[in-house]
């Protein structure tokens, strides 16, 4: 299942990057609600798998509440080359959502329809930056699990 889950988020990671590549030639490719609805059915699910999974067990001392038995954990089993193209998408669509600031702060003139259509490009960037952003954390998260699950032979339910 979680496997499933990481292959939707990556899905969702590209309906992302590709709707930010169009916005950014001057197209757009979906409406702004179709997309990021679908990108947030995509994402969500897979992001939120690999954050209850990747959890570790506490080890050593004991915690001082009685309640916490295991904490949240990066991605840490990934190899190097993982963990460089997980920061590097994430730094793409922080850079794609934060550039779209640009342009939503600016209100269109009544009957401009050229800028309407520019300042709904950038809400809809913003949106699916924020989107593909997660989302390459939650598959980044997710895989981190699949790869431990994989060497220690054990599974984790979530």
């Amino acid at each position: 299942m979680l496997l499933l889950l990481d292959v939707l988020c990556l899905a969702g990671v590209l309906w992302c990057g590709t709707l930010i590549a169009g916005l950014l030639a001057g197209r757009t490719l979906v409406g702004t609600g179709t997309a990021v609805i679908v990108a947030a059915v995509l994402v969500l699910p897979g992001f939120t798998a690999g954050i209850v999974t990747n959890r570790r067990a506490l080890r050593g001392r004991r915690p001082q509440s009685w309640f916490i038995r295991e904490v949240w954990a990066p991605p840490v089993d990934l190899p190097r080359w993982g963990l460089i193209a997980a920061g590097a998408g994430l730094l793409a669509f922080w850079i794609a959502g934060i550039s779209a600031f640009t342009g939503i702060g600016v209100d269109p003139r009544a009957g401009d329809r050229v800028a309407l259509d520019r300042q709904v490009r950038h809400e809809q960037r913003f949106a699916l930056g924020v989107l593909g952003g997660v989302g390459v954390g939650g598959t980044a998260m997710a895989a981190s699990t699949l790869i431990r699950e994989r060497r220690t032979g054990t599974r984790r339910t979530a």
